[in-house]
């Protein structure tokens, strides 16, 4: 599926090349995701393949339940799928094991969560600024970084600004920052539109498409269809 929307809402920088060994597209071979729910065994997911490149925009779309967000957090390094395999670039995400886990969860993967998961208590820019210093990212540079998306992305004048001092659109903006911050290969977003009315919906589609535009992986979970004009592939479940 081919997006018809018109120009990238933001001019974010070329993602630095060789950031992952091997590309930054996201493979995934045979995956099949199982828990416990009471004495049931609930498999959403089972046998799964999928190849997200970069540059482009990868939509999930399926009824509750279907395994949209589960995927997604076993691409993100959150959850490890029962079986299969899962790739980005040259790092085989799904035999990850501690401080590599790690590493990859801060430097290569960026999550776009549903309800937006902001720290109530910092403003715009700490809140930006918090996977940079989990990075080791000195203050004063975690701050420049925080303020430079920030005020790219149409916030300059909220950067002290809380989250409950701000619109809904206005705190996505934020989350999109956030996960932006460490410049990731990859981005994850899970049903972003979530709690955003229509005019709100465009400007998240112009988003996704800006941030494919820069050289990243995007892949969204969402039952919306209002965003499906933003992918370039849609995958049912």
């Amino acid at each position: 599926m081919s997006a018809t929307l018109e120009q990238p809402a933001l001019a974010l920088p070329p993602i630095e090349q060789g950031t992952v060994a091997g590309g930054r597209d996201v493979h995934l071979r045979g995956v099949t995701i199982s828990y416990k729910r009471g004495s049931q065994t609930v498999t959403p997911v089972e046998g799964f393949d999928l190849y997200a490149s970069s540059n482009r925009v990868t939509a999930l779309i399926g009824r509750s339940g279907s395994g949209k967000t589960s995927l997604l957090s076993c691409i993100a390094g959150m959850l490890r799928p029962a079986t299969g395999a899962i790739w980005l670039g040259g790092i085989e995400v799904s035999s990850l094991h501690g401080a590599a886990l790690d590493d990859y969860r801060r430097n290569h993967v960026g999550v776009i969560h549903q309800g937006y998961n902001l720290i109530a208590s910092l403003s715009a820019v700490e809140n930006v600024m918090v996977p940079l210093r989990l990075t080791g990212t000195p203050r004063r540079a975690s701050t420049e970084r925080a303020e430079a998306l920030l005020s790219e992305l149409g916030l300059g004048q909220h950067l002290n600004h809380r989250p409950g001092e701000l619109s809904g659109g206005q705190q996505q903006r934020v989350a999109v920052a956030r996960a932006l911050a460490t410049n990731p290969s990859l981005v994850v977003a899970d049903e972003p539109t979530a709690h955003l009315d229509g005019g709100s919906v465009d400007e998240v589609s112009l988003l996704l498409r800006s941030i494919a535009a820069s050289g990243r992986t995007v892949i969204m979970a969402t039952h919306d269809d209002r965003l499906l004009p933003a992918a370039d592939q849609v995958i049912h479940l």
